[in-house]
């Protein structure tokens, strides 16, 4: 073929859409790097957005809204549950006075694997388990009391909603301490799914809950003949007993080695002391009864302490307290009381049990201290400035009580604040000045009057006398039990459905 013919034909191949081999492999090339990108860059796009939906997910957002509970027509969400959740373990942390460790409780293990307080092989129960029944029982009572409240009108007073921003300001105030946002904060004290709204909404249901229980509690009222019922049922619950208590260790003391190790007492070393102390207490007892004075007769020994109780309730620890409120106790009568397990012998002189008459009042106070002076930040306002913008506070009143728990909730730097100052006092409770005031024989319901403590200056006004300690003791049993049984009737008919998945996302 001559060259002409063949670039001929080549013109005609290529018009035609023919490629030669070189272009081909060219093409393919390039076609091949084409799919290779598009492939890297779907796997990129993919990474990013699983890398997105790991962060959606660690933030909660999804679990958060996931329903962990349903009562009658409400759905809660497993962030609900966590503010429950964690409201019980603040119940048992305040309980237990901080000192978890004592109730089998560690903060910083998970609850899941501790085995809660009282828990048993029969009923086993973790501490997880625990705090979820009671937040599960809590917002049972919140949506029988939402329904309730809602059906009979009932609104939150100004006091309650003041208690809500209390709340909430608090919270942030806690944050800032903490050098946290609030958001940030809440999910530290509330769990990570907690949010601003989440938190908001909860804290205002539980104190319409609460508000309204409050409300139904202030409504019961009994009649003395009521309360008497109740003390003569069970006379010992409001009765106090006094005695002379000698107590004495019967430890064997611990030694030192040449080395300054610690040696432990022997066996019969142990049962040496027990001994003498046995005979110490013998001794005490049989001087006592030959007339000598008790006190003076324990100081004689060394390992004997005298101590003097008036006011005991039954509900006190020690085995001499169950043996002085023991039927047909005796002034006079005496024992001999050994607690071996605790190396610890009582001698027990038993001198009276009598119903606690002890007075009560109720007053309101508004609290002024240097935080209510306006003064510039390094400068601590002296006492007579206190005292006069106590004065000027006092000069607002407008001689009316409702006007003075006005005063208080807006200048009280007491806790009594948002109650409107309110405060029930029981004689020889409070600091020296301000059981004086109360308990004047001469104190009149309206009397008003500023005194000065240690917490700062007190604006007082006294409301009137109440009933002594035993009857207010017995009324409020009779109010807890009657208020008990409205709470059951209340929530019966609301059963709760618990979804294992949303429940699943709660605790630690």
């Amino acid at each position: 073929m001559s060259a002409s013919r063949e670039r001929k034909k080549r013109q005609e191949s290529q018009a035609s859409g023919a490629v030669s081999k070189k272009a081909a492999r060219a093409a393919e090339r390039k076609a091949a790097e084409r799919r290779s990108n598009i492939l890297y860059a779907s796997i990129a796009v993919l990474f990013v957005i699983i890398a997105v939906l790991l962060v959606v997910y660690n933030s909660g957002i999804f679990q958060r809204n996931e329903t962990a509970v349903t009562i009658g027509d409400d759905t809660y969400t497993a962030a609900d549950l966590s503010y429950y959740y964690y409201q019980a373990l603040n119940e048992v942390y305040a309980s237990s006075y901080g000192y978890t460790s004592m109730i089998g409780l560690d903060l910083n293990s998970s609850f899941k694997d501790q085995a809660a307080w009282g828990s048993t092989e029969e009923d086993a129960q973790t501490w997880d388990e625990y705090f979820k029944e009671q937040a599960v029982e809590m917002m049972r009572y919140v949506t029988a009391a939402k329904a309730a409240a809602e059906e009979e009108g009932f609104t939150l007073s100004e006091d309650d909603e003041a208690s809500i921003t209390d709340a909430i300001d608090s919270m942030k105030s806690s944050a800032s301490s903490n050098g946290s946002s609030y958001s940030s904060y809440l999910k530290s004290v509330y769990g990570n799914l907690m949010t601003t709204d989440c938190y908001e909404k909860n804290v205002r249901d539980s104190v319409l809950a609460s508000a309204y229980a409050t409300a139904y509690s202030d409504s019961l009222t009994y009649t003395a003949d009521e309360v008497q019922a109740v003390y003569e049922a069970d006379p010992a619950a409001y009765e106090k007993v006094e005695y002379m208590l000698v107590t004495i260790d019967g430890s064997a003391e611990s030694t030192e080695d040449e080395e300054g190790n610690t040696v432990e007492p022997t066996e019969e070393e142990t049962a040496a002391a027990w001994s003498s102390a046995q005979d110490t207490a013998q001794l005490i007892l049989d001087s006592y009864d030959a007339g000598e004075d008790l006190e003076t007769v324990a100081e004689d020994f060394d390992n004997a302490t005298y101590s003097y109780s008036e006011g005991a309730s039954n509900s006190s620890t020690g085995a001499y307290v169950e043996w002085c409120f023991e039927d047909g106790r005796q002034a006079g009568d005496t024992t001999i009381i050994e607690d071996e397990d605790n190396s610890t012998i009582y001698v027990v002189v038993f001198l009276n049990r009598y119903l606690d008459e002890t007075k009560t009042v109720n007053v309101r106070h508004i609290l002024i201290t240097e935080d209510s002076v306006d003064v510039a930040d390094d400068v601590v306002p002296m006492d007579e400035e206190i005292e006069a913008r106590a004065e000027e506070v006092l000069a607002m009143w407008d001689g009316t009580e409702d006007g003075f728990a006005d005063l208080a909730r807006e200048y009280s730097q007491d806790s009594t604040a948002s109650d409107g100052g309110y405060y029930h006092v029981v004689k020889d409770q409070t600091v020296t000045e301000f059981d004086a005031w109360c308990f004047d024989d001469a104190r009149q319901s309206g009397d008003t009057a500023i005194i000065h403590t240690t917490y700062g200056y007190h604006i007082m006004y006294f409301v009137g006398d109440d009933q002594p300690e035993w009857y207010l003791t017995a009324e409020d049993s009779l109010r807890s039990e009657d208020l008990t049984a409205w709470e059951d009737d209340l929530v019966a008919p609301y059963e709760a459905v618990t979804h294992e998945k949303g429940m699943g996302y709660v605790g630690r």
